[in-house]
């Protein structure tokens, strides 16, 4: 740990000031209070009630806030009213203020440093300290064990390429990981790489995957009802995507009379630019945003708004993910999933593992960008294996929800003492 924290403080000495020029002058000084462990505004004496634990939550960014959202409103709900979350980045907190309003302290975690961490954690006095996902912090570990609070990490998952650096310094997680109490994984591959790490078999279990809890709509927009024929819905597009999408539309428009595509790029700043390629290549185009009650004949409805593709999904013969012809790690597929829709992706998925399920069983196929109109055209042609995959996402999306139910089991059994 000495070494540990000598090498964290060189660091933090060379970052300190990039760090913290780069905010909003507005957020700078709050930013820099709380990270050295200042929280004057969750004085203990404030808590919504006494008689009830504190749990601190701590996600890193926003893919671990959206996916700790249902988690922390669960446990607002069943277990207590003093929920703390810890946010590293400003787009994090961005979306746990926005999602969460004043139902929890929100703080950014302090400098995993000895002094900085008990000074937060002498001002909170937590009962139970979650981490989510990969988020391994020693020293945070390490004060948490020396003020007998538990630690659990939960949604925990260990990439490939961080499982061979952990090995590497193996002699020292394993130290840090006997500090937790529990290990709740995503899947058993992840399981086995925490304990081939370092962690006690006998803390670690296969939870599930908070992002198979996510809450889908029921229910598809008026205007995608007016859609007539086959339609393709290619989602959280980026830069680069939708010509390849709207290339092999237009030859699968040659095969399949009435098929309309719905292109949802993942930025609103390139809904112009979207606009523009698909009136290039000779396209009609509606923006969604123009709708006023009846939808004109379009081949091409740009999805030109935020929140509403989850429920646009729900009209597509096959979806398409986006995020993952290029490298930006893929997008969600369980919200086509969960229509019973099936669903053709690049080979850029490494921000959703569970791909790799899906793709054995069947609910989904990978192609790369050459492949895609084929992949498409085999699907468009074919009702039953459309059928088939969907009918086999929509099974995977089922089976594998409930994580967040385990989840607060697990929370209220560890502060039971359990």
């Amino acid at each position: 740990m000495f070494l540990y924290n000598a090498l964290y403080a060189v660091a933090l000495v060379l970052m300190l000031p990039f760090e913290y020029f780069k905010r909003p002058r507005s957020l700078r000084r709050r930013w820099l209070s709380q990270r050295c462990g200042n929280l004057p505004s969750v004085d203990p004496g404030c808590w919504k009630s006494k008689d009830a634990p504190v749990v601190w939550l701590h996600a890193v960014s926003v893919g671990e806030v959206i996916s700790a959202i249902p988690l922390v409103k669960k446990i607002l709900q069943e277990i207590t009213p003093n929920v703390v979350v810890s946010t590293v980045t400003d787009t994090g907190q961005a979306v746990a203020r926005e999602r969460l309003h004043d139902s929890v302290r929100l703080i950014y975690i302090p400098f995993d440093l000895p002094h900085t961490v008990r000074r937060a954690v002498e001002h909170l006095k937590p009962d139970i300290f979650i981490a989510m996902e990969t988020e391994l912090w020693p020293e945070v570990f390490h004060v948490m064990h020396q003020h007998n609070t538990p630690v659990v990490v939960l949604n925990g998952r260990i990439s490939s390429n961080s499982y061979k650096g952990y090995r590497k310094i193996r002699f020292f997680m394993k130290d840090v990981l006997s500090m937790v109490t529990l290990f709740g994984m995503q899947n058993e591959v992840y399981a086995e790489r925490i304990i081939g790490i370092g962690a006690d078999e006998g803390r670690v279990k296969v939870i599930g995957n908070l992002k198979y809890d996510i809450t889908t709509p029921t229910v598809v927009p008026a205007w995608a009802g007016q859609l007539a024929g086959p339609v393709v819905v290619a989602g959280s597009t980026h830069e680069g995507e939708e010509e390849v999408v709207l290339a092999a539309f237009k030859r699968l428009r040659e095969q399949f009379a009435g098929l309309t595509l719905v292109l949802a790029p993942r930025h609103p700043q390139r809904f112009d630019e979207a606009e523009r390629l698909i009136r290039r290549v000779g396209l009609r185009c509606f923006r969604r945003s123009m709708f006023t009650g009846e939808l004109p004949p379009t081949d091409v409805v740009l999805l030109d708004g935020v929140g509403e593709l989850a429920a646009v999904y729900g009209t597509g013969q096959v979806a398409v993910v986006g995020g993952s012809f290029v490298p930006k790690g893929g997008h969600n597929l369980l919200e086509p999933a969960s229509w019973g829709v099936p669903i053709v992706c690049g080979t850029h998925m490494d921000n959703f593992p569970m791909t790799e399920d899906f793709i054995r069983q069947g609910a989904a196929v990978s192609v790369t960008a050459d492949g895609l109109c084929d992949a498409l055209g085999r699907l468009l042609g074919d009702n039953a294996l459309c059928q088939r995959m969907g009918g086999v996402a929509r099974g995977l999306y089922a089976r594998n929800s409930g994580a967040l139910a385990r989840c607060v089991e697990e929370i209220a059994l560890v502060l039971a003492g359990g």
